[in-house]
This record gives structure tokens, sequence and C-alpha cells, in this order.
């Protein structure tokens, strides 16, 4: 299995607007170390890139390249925990204005593509 590099799909910048998200996860290592591959899409209905760079878990969508998620990894005696995360504000990339619903949507993203 190959790893997601920035350069492995299309992607458009992190956006300028973004808002906070207190995510307080930590995932084991293994699901970490699967994290840390990435993940490259592999159809049309596939309708997300991630990959991993510099300490940060990035997520954008598949169609447009769009940076919507992202999460800084930091170790931890019990695995890998989550210690800064961000939502796109984008409103021309991402619109939507709910917190909590945002980080529903990223922790459903990690469970879908790397587990727990």
């Amino acid at each position: 299995m190959t790893n997601a590099t920035r350069t492995s799909w299309k992607t458009l910048p992190p956006p300028k607007e973004r808002a906070r998200l207190n995510v307080p996860e930590i995932f084991s290592d293994a699901t970490a170390e699967r994290m840390l591959t990435g993940h490259i899409p592999e159809d049309m209905d596939d309708k997300w890139f991630i990959y991993a760079e510099d300490g940060w878990l990035h997520f954008h969508r598949s169609w447009t390249g769009a940076h919507i998620f992202a999460l800084r990894l930091d170790g931890s005696s019990a695995g890998v925990r989550v210690i800064d995360a961000w939502a796109s504000r984008d409103v021309e990339q991402y619109t939507s204005t709910d917190i909590e619903l945002d980080k529903e949507r990223l922790l459903r993203l990690v469970h879908r593509y790397f587990g727990q």
C-alpha cells in the first residue's frame, strides 16, 4: 500500500477562514499508524482524500480538492491524541457553520477510513 502525500491528489491550500474544533480524542497506536498512511480515493464514489504531513492529518474533498478538516496529532502514553483541529469556514468550499456537527463528521471520517 502506498502512503498518501500532498501530491497524490489534487488539493487546494488550507482556507484562511477556519473554526477551531475541540476534539479530545485519543487513538490507539494501530489506528494512528493507519491514519499516517492516509487515504487515496479509488473511485468516484469515494469523496475524501486524506494525507498526513508535519504532524497534521489533512482532509480534502476528492472532487474539488477543497481542504475541509485538519487534525494535529501528538503521541501520548495511552496512544496518539488530538492536540488541535479545525474545520473550514470558507463558504465557497464548505457551508457548515455547526461546530458540533463538524466534530461528529470529522470523527466519523476517521473511524470510517482508519477504524479505532
